[in-house]
């Protein structure tokens, strides 16, 4: 007969051999300061803006389809946070600038994220010639200093591993990123986790010429495609004027701006039933913001659009009618002159978004009559991991 031991004493014996809490009772719920942004409402509206701290996440698409700007997003909320904690809490910012393209003014404009904040630092490595397994081992001796929050990596198509630095031109490599990346997971999973660090992997398409399973496929192999809690597909959507209206054709040739659409292909920490995001990128003034909570706003029943070219502002308190905008280039004016009412939607929009038990909000796909797998060609099921 099996002497049955006392359950309590076996985990206090697990913890104290490990120096560290590893085993609990239960599973508590995660504070709101456990959680990080995309940044905008466009993009939240997906993920129902929480996303857990100490994952692995993957932003994907085609050339400047927006993924580093989706990073630099993440960045600048990131940054906002860590300032409301106390100094010795704080996290850094590990940007490991693989392509060596960095713009710190161009991130300030675009997104807010300032790579130079004296409170929240971000460290940058730039790879002269270092091999992938050289550049992870950097990543981890600085995330284990426990100081670090978010770590970007822009990109890993940028690197190679030591197999193709040191072979010539002629030999053939086997297995590419796959192997050093697969690695530095099952190696840093725990670290992360540990630290409540947030890994943002930035991968590029590359044309699946095997002529079998999707055309664009993401390098790096499965193994980092399975880790990924969250996976985000990139991809330049509408043009628009200086008046947010929608340019098509020739009328395009040079546009203020354009939509950049989100696809979420994975998520393992919320419903996966709002898989398309929009926000909207102005090239002299960046992610705008306020035209985001608009459109998510009206969206959401906060402004009435239900009569052509007519718009109610409501109250988000109350539903009833402040005012009534004719046009919708009238409409940022309005907002911008009465900013304590953007605000107050703004705050009103993101709690909405948050709900995961309300049956009146629906997808953008289904508000637009959209098709993701369609718009973004890929085959969502053969993604998942």
């Amino acid at each position: 007969m099996i002497e049955k031991q006392d359950l309590k004493s076996i985990l206090k014996s697990i913890n104290k051999k490990y120096e560290d809490t590893v085993v609990k009772i239960g599973v508590e719920e995660r504070e709101k300061s456990s959680f990080l942004s995309l940044g905008t409402p466009g993009f939240d509206f997906c993920t129902y803006n929480r996303i857990p701290k100490g994952i692995w996440c993957e932003l994907s698409g085609p050339e400047s389809s927006g993924k580093t700007t989706g990073a630099f997003l993440i960045a600048a909320n990131h940054i906002r946070q860590e300032k409301k904690k106390p100094e010795e809490e704080r996290q850094h910012i590990l940007f490991v600038d693989a392509e060596g393209t960095a713009d710190p003014g161009w991130a300030l404009t675009s997104t807010g994220y300032d790579m130079n904040d004296k409170d929240i630092q971000t460290i940058r490595v730039t790879p002269t010639g270092q091999s992938a397994e050289q550049i992870f081992d950097m990543v981890r001796e600085i995330v284990v200093s426990g100081q670090i929050g978010l770590v970007i990596f822009d990109s890993l198509t940028a690197i190679a591993p030591q197999q193709t630095n040191t072979s010539t031109f002629e030999q053939k490599d086997m297995g590419g990123l796959a192997k050093p990346l697969g690695d530095f997971v099952k190696r840093m999973t725990g670290v992360f986790n540990k630290y409540k660090c947030t890994f943002i992997g930035i991968n590029g398409l590359i044309q699946n010429i095997s002529g079998y399973g999707q055309l664009d496929v993401t390098p790096g192999g499965t193994y980092f495609k399975r880790a990924c809690s969250l996976r985000l597909r990139f991809k330049v959507g509408e043009f628009f004027d200086d008046n947010d209206n929608i340019l098509k054709g020739k009328d395009a040739v040079s546009p203020a701006g354009h939509v950049i659409e989100m696809a979420v292909i994975k998520t393992k920490f919320c419903r996966w039933d709002r898989k398309l995001g929009r926000c909207h990128l102005n090239y002299k003034k960046g992610i705008d913001l306020l035209w985001d909570t608009i459109e998510v706003a009206t969206k959401l029943g906060f402004i009435d659009n239900s009569v052509q070219g007519s718009y109610s502002i409501l109250d988000p308190d109350t539903g009833e009618v402040i005012s009534k905008i004719r046009g919708k280039a009238n409409l940022k004016p309005y907002f911008e002159e009465h900013k304590d009412l953007w605000h107050k939607l703004y705050d009103k929009v993101y709690e909405k978004i948050e709900k995961t038990d309300d049956p009146n909000i629906i997808s953008f796909e289904q508000m637009l009559g959209i098709n993701v797998e369609e718009r973004f060609n890929v085959d969502l099921a053969k993604e998942q991991g």
